[in-house]
């Protein structure tokens, strides 16, 4: 019992143990790709963001205004001056919202505009990205710094004069939080190794990020898996098979030198799977702990005996021929004494005492009258069952009728009669005493008897005993003269069957003087009879045939 208990623990156990890998594969697996996808769409998505942003700059809308294109040309024959205020306030006439940074510059100088900040005037128009299109160069826009920010610069030429209008969006984290809700992803710009504008939290997030931009990867940090009571020791360690980064990424480089990180935590993914695994892991060590202890305290069944009846074999007898019951042996009848004590116990006893107290009791020469015994078979004639009885025995009457009164000694209070020890028949002892009555046999009725009613029951005994003779002689007379039973009207067919039975048998090297005419046509009497019986036909005709080489008969019915 203990072994099939811990057998049938361990077999459950690996069963849990494979589903649990193979569920975790398939998680792991299925995080894996969502993460890589999710940093593949932000890196699509980032690149339409800053052409988006780009177009809203619409720093061709402010060379187009014409307050702006009037400010900037100079008179009949003069060169064009310096961008002065006029020029500015017509650049942002047309911006709206205003941008971060909005400027007019030619090549005399530049006029610049930044938010929460004064105007300011530059000699050098060189010192503002983009200058070189006032002069007709091409004009991208770009990330570049101006005065320690870095901003995403737009320029467009002026037409009609030598000036340009020139727009900018500050880089900062503002910046990184709006993309990063635009792309579903954390967006940091780095630029020479430094962070420019990120999403991602001050502190320790960003200096891992930059370690990572050092030595790009799949992903970077350790994924924290909390648990009870053991809190974060396990991390490292699961989810079991997947990778442990706390954080996927990609680099995407933009222009500029400026490189856009994309970054997204693996803990909405694997986390949970970490502490699956480990509350699975855990019910599986209880169970297992469950199942050892069960088997050391399992009690071993005591065996179940189940009782085989094995019924008896059938007897076949050789010839084929169904035999007939078989009848119980007949018990030989004892010799001698012992059928004298045989016939002794069950003589009816005679009543102990009369019911009349008056009336004297009776002897036992009367008792003998009124209950007359059959002759005992002395030890020297054998017994034998069916034997035809003489008429001398018959008509032989009872010895103890013809001794005189005198000669039967009646013991005192002994109900009964003592026989001739010489004739071989059981002797009461005198001093035997007398049988207790059997509760119910007492008078119901004491009454004086008077003489005429002892006559009447002394005549009935009388007739009693001479009907008991007669029944005994006409009885053994029955048993003397047996009656001749009638022929059997298919005695001849089954003559001839027994006949064609022993050839066949000869024939084929059988004995054949093993069953006798008698016991045959016994057989086939039985045969006849069950088959009238059971298929309610006339007759029955037998037939001998050759069956696996021995001879056997068929019965067939006649309707």
């Amino acid at each position: 019992m203990r072994a099939r208990i811990w057998i049938f623990t361990v077999v459950v156990a690996v069963a849990l143990a494979l589903n649990l890998a193979r569920v975790s594969l398939s998680i792991a697996q299925t995080g894996e790709d969502t993460m890589r996808a999710r940093v593949a769409a932000a890196s699509n998505a980032l690149r339409g963001q800053l052409d988006l942003l780009d177009a809203r700059l619409a720093p061709r809308a402010v060379a187009m205004m014409p307050d702006l294109i009037e400010a900037v040309r100079g008179g009949d024959g003069q060169s064009a001056a310096r961008p002065d205020e006029r020029a500015l306030r017509a650049a942002g006439a047309v911006l709206s919202p205003e941008p971060d940074l909005f400027a007019v510059v030619n090549s005399h100088g530049a006029i610049v505009s930044r938010r929460a900040r004064p105007v300011q005037v530059l000699e050098d128009p060189a010192r503002l990205p983009l200058s070189q299109a006032a002069n007709g160069g091409v004009a991208v826009p770009t990330f570049a710094t101006f005065d320690a920010a870095v901003y995403r610069f737009a320029a467009s030429r002026v037409p009609g004069g030598a000036a340009a209008a020139v727009v900018g969006t500050l880089v900062d984290d503002r910046f990184a939080a709006q993309l990063k809700s635009q792309v579903d992803a954390d967006v940091t710009l780095i630029q020479a190794g430094h962070i420019l504008a990120s999403s991602l939290p001050q502190g320790e997030d960003r200096a891992r990020l930059t370690r990572w931009v050092a030595a790009p990867g799949p992903g970077y940090g350790v994924l924290q898996i909390r648990l009870p009571f053991v809190g974060t020791n396990l991390s490292g360690e699961l989810p079991r098979g997947a990778s442990h980064y706390a954080v996927r990424g990609a680099l995407l480089p933009l222009d500029g030198g400026v490189q856009a990180a994309l970054t997204v935590p693996a803990s909405p993914y694997l986390a949970w799977l970490g502490r699956y695994q480990a509350f699975y892991a855990a019910g599986l060590a209880v169970f297992l702990f469950f199942g050892f202890i069960w088997g050391l305290v399992a009690r071993t069944p005591a065996p179940v005996v189940q009782q085989v009846f094995t019924p008896p074999p059938k007897f076949e007898p050789e010839d084929g021929v169904v035999s007939p019951p078989r009848r119980a042996p007949r018990m030989t009848p004892l010799p001698g004494t012992d059928a004298a004590e045989a016939r002794a116990a069950l003589a009816p006893a005679p009543a102990a005492e009369s019911l009349d107290p008056d009336l004297p009791p009776r002897s036992d020469l009367e008792v003998a009258e009124a209950h007359p015994e059959p002759d005992p078979q002395t030890a020297s004639e054998p017994a034998v069952w069916g034997e035809p009885i003489s008429a001398e025995s018959v008509a032989a009457p009872d010895p103890a009728a013809s001794v005189p009164d005198w000669e039967i000694p009646a013991p005192p209070g002994v109900a009964g009669k003592a026989a001739d020890a010489s004739n071989g028949a059981l002797q009461l002892a005198a001093n035997e005493p007398a049988a207790e009555p059997f509760p119910g046999d007492e008078p119901t009725r004491v009454e004086p008897v008077g003489a005429a009613l002892i006559e009447k029951l002394r005549e009935r005994d009388e007739e009693v005993a001479a009907q008991h003779g007669n029944a005994a002689a006409v009885t053994m007379q029955d048993f003397s003269l047996p009656v001749a039973e009638e022929s059997d009207p298919d005695e001849e067919h089954w003559r001839e069957t027994f006949d064609r039975f022993c050839e066949l048998k000869a024939q084929l090297g059988e004995p054949a003087d093993r069953i006798s005419f008698e016991k045959f046509a016994a057989k086939l009497k039985k045969n006849r009879a069950d088959l009238v019986a059971k298929h309610n036909c006339k007759g029955v005709r037998f037939s001998v045939y050759e069956k696996e080489g021995k001879a056997a008969i068929r019965a067939s019915a006649i309707r």
